[in-house]
């Protein structure tokens, strides 16, 4: 994302992607700068996403933090957590998303309590299709379908449908693509189907909301997983209020307010509905009591009561 951090941001340790697989990170070089924690003043610490902090380092501070602050565990692993050192940590609490993860690993958490608080979602957020697409040079009229945060070997299986849906109706597939890693592959697509249309851009989380106003479908095509999923992107763009069309799988499990698709012909056929009927009023409506269920603001507070 093109955005600078806040002035209360400290970036004091290096992540590591792959903490709810390795069994010790001690052995592990990863930067770790306890200076923050040690000298700011604070009644609790939430530590998001445990196990990808450098816990080895983390654990040397554990009980010093724990005599200023209740210290709290706010899981977002999808395995179990592999790391030994994880399970020597006593917090004051955790938190996981849903009953999934609950039912995976409640039970082992070192915590004095577990408990359910859900994945937050981005308020809603109002825009003008027209205005959103000047600001970003788009063309007014087409049918404009997004695509982010998604891989372009992803979108392959998916083509074909896309393809035919663009061909009767002018459709643009507007591939956003985030790291110049990417580029590659989705040039690569580009190449194949001249429906396709590339944007390079991270965009702060106000330019990617114009970017879904300015659209009439946002696509998630995600596979199902070998571990337990959530959809942070669902949770960060339903506030859009763009329908947004994804398969039903474990990604998307729970989240409502979205279209499921059971396959290819499920998912032109929808594709064509939010095309040129609009968003269903009930969908909406749905998305509407989700994300009030959810708010982020809501969730920070239910956090700090639980605390």
């Amino acid at each position: 994302m093109n955005a600078r951090d806040e002035p209360f941001v400290y970036r004091n340790w290096e992540m590591h992607r792959l903490g709810d697989k390795i069994e010790d990170d001690a052995p592990l070089d990863l930067f770790f700068d306890p200076k923050a924690l040690l000298e700011e003043d604070f009644e609790i610490l939430f530590v998001e996403k445990p196990t990808s902090i450098p816990i080895s380092k983390f654990s040397r501070i554990f009980d010093i933090l724990k005599r200023k602050a209740r210290v709290v565990a706010i899981m977002h692993e999808g395995r179990v957590p592999a790391n030994r050192r994880f399970y020597d940590l006593r917090w004051n609490l955790a938190t996981v998303f849903d009953d999934r993860f609950f039912n995976l690993y409640g039970h082992l958490l070192n915590a004095d309590r577990v408990s359910v608080v859900p994945f937050p979602c981005h308020p809603v957020i109002y825009g003008d299709r027209h205005e959103a697409r000047r600001e970003l040079n788009l063309p007014l009229d087409d049918y404009l379908a997004l695509a982010f945060g998604i891989r372009a070997h992803g979108l392959r299986s998916i083509m074909p449908v896309l393809e035919r849906v663009a061909k009767d109706t002018g459709m643009r597939l507007l591939l956003l693509v985030e790291h110049e890693r990417l580029r590659r592959e989705a040039e690569a697509l580009k190449k194949s189907y001249d429906f396709v249309h590339l944007i390079y851009d991270a965009p702060s989380f106000n330019r990617l909301y114009t970017y879904l106003h300015a659209s009439d479908v946002l696509l998630l095509h995600r596979p199902a997983a070998d571990y337990v999923p959530i959809s942070s992107t669902v949770h960060l763009c339903l506030g859009a209020l763009r329908p947004i069309l994804c398969p039903d799988n474990n990604f998307f499990y729970g989240c409502d307010g979205v279209l499921k698709y059971s396959g290819p012909a499920d998912l032109e056929a929808k594709l064509r509905l939010v095309l040129e009927d609009g968003p269903p009023e009930e969908l909406l409506k749905r998305a509407k009591r989700y994300i009030e269920e959810r708010e982020a603001k809501k969730i920070a507070r239910m956090l700090l009561e639980l605390a």
